[in-house]
């Protein structure tokens, strides 16, 4: 019976971390002010240094209670640029649903949103393992 509290914990993390995340559009961000919003916003999600990657510029943050990764492309002047979501298939009903209900649909895996004027694009992407939920300015 331990195990199921733990999975509804997760799944109503979930829904709420992407239903902030959709209230906060980090494309335009500096990289010093999302590290301060994600500290004080996502406090679960902590910041994973270990990856090192030399063809991109990123962030990379990551909750493991909810399996799931945040990755902030920066520019070359560390400005953000698009949001790219990593997350275990147990996530993906939760995470469908809440696109469906924050965004526009477009088709079976897009969506899209106004912010501030400025249009922005959602991809999902389902992957072998894995799904990826991508935010980028239309």
């Amino acid at each position: 019976m331990k195990v199921l509290p733990k999975y509804f914990l997760a799944a109503c993390l979930l829904v709420v971390h992407v239903a902030l995340l959709r209230g906060q559009t980090y494309i335009g961000m500096n990289k010093d002010e999302i590290a301060v919003q994600m500290k004080s916003e996502y406090p679960e999600f902590k910041p994973d240094k270990g990856a090192v990657n030399h063809t991109f510029k990123y962030l990379k943050y990551v909750d493991k209670i909810t399996e799931q990764t945040i990755l902030f492309f920066l520019a070359e002047n560390d400005v953000c640029t698009y949001v790219r979501r990593i997350s275990d298939y147990s996530n993906l009903n939760d995470m469908i649903g809440t696109l469906n209900n924050s965004y526009k649909k477009v088709d079976k895996n897009n969506w899209t949103y106004t912010q501030k004027g400025q249009a922005y694009t959602v991809n999902l992407t389902e992957d072998e393992w894995y799904f990826t939920v991508s935010y980028r300015k239309k």
